[in-house]
């Protein structure tokens, strides 16, 4: 019995770890220049999403 539940705490262990693997290998890691750089892509689109959106309103009205 006391085997049993010895083998089984591991089992679970290594279950944990591998799930802590699993989820570190799942995320991207981006340096600051690349952070940068979506920062400015996404301030540009919000941009030019605005400008849209302010000629349609002076169209329509």
């Amino acid at each position: 019995m006391r085997r049993s539940e010895s083998e089984q705490q591991l089992q679970m262990n290594n279950l944990d770890q591998r799930m802590r693997d699993a989820y570190e290998d799942g995320q991207p890691v981006l340096s600051k220049a690349q952070a940068a750089s979506v920062r400015h892509k996404n301030f540009l689109l919000l941009c030019g999403l605005v400008s849209l959106i302010a000629i349609l309103l002076a169209i329509l009205f």
